[in-house]
């Protein structure tokens, strides 16, 4: 596709039914181009009358490309005339060898963490041994609550939180409840772990055998935090697991579904998915799919009796979902012998 250097693409903004259009705006952020200059663009889908919506700079375009072009695609264009039109030419794949290139501090720093990043083990987001409720729950909106900051304290959207704050969203203290917040500046004394009945204060791990980076603006103490955010980042799920109470192991899953995987809002849905061993009811998988307030629900488990018990009692879960305000579009019981 790259090496197709007499094909031109034509630039135009959007004019179809099919597409919200947008204002002239797009092209001023090309007013700076001049013949020759060249310039990425990134295809994000196909449109139905043979074009291809893209980005260039970061502003919304729509591409007459003579040839099928993907979502994913990277095209690499030439300027070669701006008026009565503005035209590009592609650039072949080998001529970018010869493209000059200029890599900031960011990417720098960013390849380097990467790199150093790598040699930690992958770990879940364990904020803490300690457990998260003190007794068996009772109360369904405090152990939801309980959850939610669980995830909200665990420094995974730390500078997303600080942002929050710097615009007055959000108290400092919020902020020094999570991993990033304990730690102490580089040459001070090491923070201590929060003693084990406390779990409001998550336990900041201390690598004693970290890898350094040297000259970079990063905390040695918070590489295995940004790990875990770098996974998360490009897996767009986020895992958990520790005690949700005293001496019972949870594993929680929370991750994004695609766009069209809801049928019946518009709303993007969410997946949670929560797998624990109980005492009486043995090995348990619920998972939700949840839409603004509809939520799917589907319940494994490996012994038949359970599965009974949960046949029996989803009519009084869609009962109190509905008394929640929560409209349970599907509540299903299945086997799992893998659980």
């Amino acid at each position: 596709m790259l090496n197709r250097l007499s094909d031109l693409i034509r630039l135009r903004t959007f004019a179809t039914e099919q597409v919200q259009p947008v204002s002239g705006a797009n092209l001023a952020a090309l007013s700076d181009l001049l013949p020759g200059d060249q310039v990425r663009a990134y295809i994000k889908s196909a449109m139905p009358d043979g074009t291809f919506l893209a980005t260039i700079r970061n502003q919304p375009f729509m591409l007459s490309v003579p040839f099928e072009a993907h979502a994913g695609d990277i095209l690499q264009l030439s300027v070669l005339e701006r008026e009565p039109q503005m035209k590009f030419a592609m650039v072949k794949r080998e001529d970018y060898a010869g493209l000059p290139t200029k890599i900031s501090e960011t990417a720098r720093f960013i390849t380097a963490l990467l790199g150093e990043t790598e040699k930690l083990p992958h770990a879940p987001l364990a904020a803490s041994s300690a457990p998260l409720l003190s007794a068996l729950p009772d109360d369904s909106r405090q152990t939801a609550s309980t959850l939610r900051n669980t995830l909200a304290h665990s420094g995974v959207f730390y500078e997303a939180h600080q942002a929050q704050w710097v615009a007055g969203e959000r108290e400092l203290e919020s902020l020094r409840r999570e991993p990033q917040g304990q730690l102490k500046p580089l040459g001070a004394d090491p923070p201590q772990a929060a003693p084990d009945g406390d779990a409001e204060q998550p336990a900041v791990v201390i690598l004693d055998k970290a890898p350094r980076l040297p000259e970079l603006p990063v905390h040695r103490d918070a590489l295995a935090m940004i790990k875990q955010q770098l996974d998360t980042l490009e897996s767009g799920r986020i895992a958990w697991h520790g005690l949700i109470w005293h001496g019972q192991p949870l594993d929680w899953d929370v991750d994004r579904q695609p766009d069209n995987a809801s049928a019946t809002t518009d709303v993007p849905p969410w997946r949670t998915r929560l797998r624990l061993t109980l005492p009486r009811l043995g090995k348990i998988d619920a998972t939700l799919v949840v839409a603004g307030n509809a939520v799917n629900v589907t319940l494994r488990a490996t012994d038949a009796g359970t599965r009974s018990e949960m046949t029996e009692q989803r009519s009084s879960l869609q009962q109190s979902l509905r008394n929640a305000g929560i409209d349970a579009t599907a509540i299903s019981v299945r086997r799992d012998d893998d659980l």
